[in-house]
Formats: C-alpha cells, sequence, structure tokens
C-alpha cells in the first residue's frame, strides 16, 4: 500500500512525497488504521523497517491543532535517538503550521528545554530521566495528553527505565492511548504491557521469521585479542565504504582501537561517555559529510545513530546482551539498502556466537581473517618454495629456546592472523624451526617476524644467500 492511499492531510502527503516515503513497510501497514482508532497497541518489527513512521504519521493527523497542549509523549531510551526522532518529526509537519515539537534529553540546558515547553508544545520527545523530573517539577503538564509512546521499549528496560516509566506513568490518564515498539516481545515486554495497556493489541512483523534484514551479510571471525585491531584495519582497508561503525564493550577500548587506526591512516572519532552531546552531534555530521571513515563507539549509542548509507558495522567485542548485538547491526541494511556486518570472537566465545544465531534465527558466514595485498618484501626472494607451494620459513629459534609447534602456530595466529589449519608442516630442530607458510601470506609473516617474539624470545627469520 501506498501512503498517497491512504486518508491523510495534504500536508503530511506533501511531507512523505518530498522525504520519498512512498510504499508502506508491512508494520505500518498493520498498524496504521489500529493506531488511527485509538487502540492500545504493542508492536515488534525487524530494526530498520519503519517502527518509528510507523507511529509517527497516525499520531501526527489525530492532533487537535485548536488545544495548545502537549497532545503526544514519546519515551526513547537515549539522546540521540530523541534527536533523530525529533528531526522526522520536524520534516513530517514543515507543512503543519500549528504543529510543532520539542525534544528533551539529558545532557541539553533544562532552562532552554523548559522555555520551550511553555510553549506549549503538542509533541514531546525524550528521555524517561529528563522528562520524568520535569514532571515532578510541573513544569511538564500531560493533562491534554492523548498518546504515549514506548519507542524501543526492550531496550528502555534493559537499561533500567522501568521504575521511571511506571513513575511516569502515573501522570497519566488510564484512557490515554499506550503505544509500545520494538524490535522483539520479550517476557519483559509483556510484563510492562500487562501494567501498562489495557487491552492491547498484540502485533508482531518480523520478516522470514528473523530480527535480522535479509539484506545484512553476518560474518564471523575466529581471532586472537591481540591481532583484532589489525584485522579491523585490514577490513576498512579492504574495501571502500560509504560509512562504517566499530563497537566495542568499553571506553577504555574506544580508546585504544582509535589510537592504533588513527596511526594508521584511518580518519575517525571516537563516541563514548567521554563526548559531550554538542560534540556528538558535530561528529556525526563529519561522518555523513564523508569528512571521516569510521566512528568508534560504545553501545551507548547503539539506539541513537541514524546515517544514511551506512553499509559496514563492526563488532570489535562480542556484546554483552543478544539485544545489543540486534541493535547495532540494525544500524546498517535498512530501508532495502544492503550492509555488512562484522563480528570477532576468541574460540571459547563460540557459545555466544550460537546464542546470537538461535536468537536472531540468522547464520553467521564464518571466515578467516582478510588478507591485504600487500606487494611482497624484497625478502622473499631469499627464501625457498617446496613443491605445494609453500614458503619454507626458517626462524632463528628451536627446542634450546623451550619453543614447541604450538608456540609457533600461537604466534603465527596472534601477530598475523593465520589459521591452524592453513599453516603447514612445522618442523622444530634444536636451534632452526621450519616453518611451511602460504604464498599469500608471506609478506606479512616477514613485516611481523622482523621485531617478533615468542615466549619472550626475539624471533626473526634466518635468509638464504642468493
Amino acid at each position: 500500500m501506498k501512503f498517497e492511499d491512504l486518508s491523510l492531510s495534504e500536508e503530511i502527503k506533501k511531507s512523505l512525497k518530498e522525504i520519498n516515503y512512498i510504499t508502506m513497510t508491512p508494520i505500518q501497514e498493520k498498524t496504521f488504521d489500529k493506531i488511527i482508532q485509538g487502540r492500545n497497541i504493542v508492536a515488534a518489527s525487524n530494526t530498520g523497517t519503519g517502527k518509528t513512521l510507523a507511529f509517527l504519521v497516525p499520531l501526527i493527523e489525530k492532533i487537535d491543532i485548536d488545544v495548545n497542549s502537549t497532545q503526544i509523549l514519546i519515551l526513547v531510551p537515549t539522546r540521540e535517538l530523541a534527536i533523530q526522532i525529533g528531526n522526522e518529526i520536524k520534516k513530517l509537519i514543515k507543512y503543519k503550521n500549528n504543529i510543532d515539537y520539542v525534544s528533551i534529553v539529558g545532557g541539553k540546558e533544562i532552562k532552554e528545554q523548559v522555555a520551550l515547553l511553555r510553549k506549549n508544545k503538542k509533541i514531546v520527545v525524550g528521555t524517561p530521566g529528563r522528562i520524568l523530573k520535569l514532571l515532578r517539577k510541573k513544569i511538564l503538564n500531560l493533562n491534554m495528553l492523548k498518546s504515549l509512546v514506548l519507542d524501543e521499549a526492550d531496550e528502555m528496560l534493559f537499561m533500567g527505565f522501568e521504575k521511571d516509566i511506571d513513575e511516569i506513568n502515573k501522570y497519566v490518564d488510564k484512557n490515554v492511548q499506550k503505544l509500545m515498539f520494538s524490535a522483539t516481545i520479550m517476557q519483559n515486554i509483556k510484563e510492562l504491557s500487562k501494567k501498562m495497556l489495557y487491552n492491547p493489541l498484540i502485533i508482531e512483523c518480523i520478516q522470514n521469521n528473523s530480527i535480522i534484514s535479509n539484506n545484512l551479510k553476518q560474518i564471523a571471525i575466529e581471532i586472537k585479542e591481540k591481532m583484532k585491531k589489525e584485522c579491523t584495519l585490514r577490513i576498512l582497508k579492504k574495501q571502500k565504504y560509504n560509512n562504517s561503525i566499530i563497537f566495542c564493550n568499553t571506553k577504555k577500548k574506544t580508546l585504544e582501537v582509535s589510537k592504533f587506526l588513527k596511526e594508521n591512516g584511518i580518519r575517525l572519532e571516537i563516541l563514548n561517555s567521554d563526548i559531550m552531546q554538542s560534540q556528538r552531534e558535530k561528529i556525526f555530521k563529519k561522518l555523513k559529510d564523508g569528512r571521516l571513515e569510521t566512528i568508534v563507539v560504545t553501545d551507548l549509542l547503539s539506539r541513537g545513530i541514524d546515517i544514511d548509507n551506512l553499509d559496514l558495522v563492526i563488532n570489535y567485542d562480542i556484546p554483552i546482551d543478544v539485544n545489543y548485538y540486534i541493535h547495532r547491526v540494525g544500524r546498517t541494511a535498512r530501508n532495502g539498502r544492503s550492509g555488512v556486518s562484522y563480528i570477532f570472537y576468541i574460540g571459547k566465545q563460540l557459545e555466544k556466537l550460537k546464542e546470537i544465531e538461535n536468537f536472531t534465527k540468522t547464520k553467521f558466514k564464518y571466515e578467516d581473517i582478510p588478507i591485504l595485498e600487500n606487494k611482497h618484501s624484497e625478502n622473499v626472494k631469499f627464501i625457498s618454495i617446496n613443491d605445494d607451494g609453500f614458503y619454507l620459513v626458517k626462524l632463528n629459534v628451536g627446542k634450546n629456546d623451550n619453543i614447541k609447534a604450538k608456540d609457533i602456530i600461537g604466534a603465527l595466529c596472534a601477530l598475523v592472523g593465520i589459521s591452524s589449519s592453513k599453516v603447514g608442516k612445522i618442523q622444530v630442530e634444536d636451534s632452526i624451526t621450519y616453518v611451511e607458510i602460504p604464498p599469500e601470506y608471506i609478506s606479512d609473516v616477514i613485516a611481523k617476524f622482523e621485531n617478533g617474539k615468542i615466549k619472550g624470545k626475539d624471533v626473526s627469520i634466518i635468509y638464504e644467500k642468493k
């Protein structure tokens, strides 16, 4: 169904056409009439399928322009998402002169937000903490509220906002329409809906029985912790991506990864809890404008990132919760576009990947660490090639140094990224070791073993004179 076929105001139709929203997505089709009718709804749909537009369009149409009070309150888990939804509202109400909105979030000057609220904004978008603060101070008045929306409801619960939401709900009349939207309907969502919503309509619109977009290619790479930074660099350099995001679990890790990538020529910025809101917005603009290749972020921002043509997500660390994974990769492959996500895992973390696969009903494509197409070092000509096409590398360590074959394998995996299955025969003698190296890895091996170490021993390649 197309938006132009709906009974919408000409102003909204003009806005939708201008921002190229033509055909409705399934979640939009299934919820539109029900929202117009005033039904309470719990809705779930894949990330990037237009859930925000699904509630914004019908709710804006229901606004009474003669009532100068807040009529729609939208609660979201993060400041970034509040700003993102505010931008969507701004586009939709462009030709509706009697409707305005305000985004109420922490990190912004509260006096400015209070001044805007006193102008009786008809739509208020905000995070639970700041909204509750304004309700307690009797600055935000919900006496004329028509609809309360909990967007990304599952994430708000995961982030510990349930008590705030419960208290906010006490300021809302029981007859107010209440809508809950999320990527999944888990048990905690069901329990919250029982407390807040009377006789809700449950709408699940999960495409292909998976909450991950079909247009997303998910790649998993087994790796040693020390090799992660190098692997990230190779992914970024191997192929040109429009925009990309690297997710780390901690602020400390964002600093480490960023330092390494910058030293290797990658244009990037960091986004973590230390970065002020005003600076975050500038960083997003730099990425959108093509002045950055990537941003390195924590999960704090997995919900609030809205960047056109974002086609690569790197999960540097496995997220602590599967829902975080969903919202990380949900930043790409949106609205019919394709995207790629990588996730790094250490051997013992394979069970976590299987958990993600089972929960999302998708499968990872398991690949090796990518190889950069580097020119061979001049020293390659001083290394012999055996009958099987392997380079026969001679190392200056052996049994006398307490070196075993497994130590060589570990070093190759950690420093170069070669999986054990790719390495040929290893012969450890008293003072030297012979290792068969596939030709595609020889440049990396030479580079990494110029000043390498194995078990604390200095390791170098012994070259043949020719």
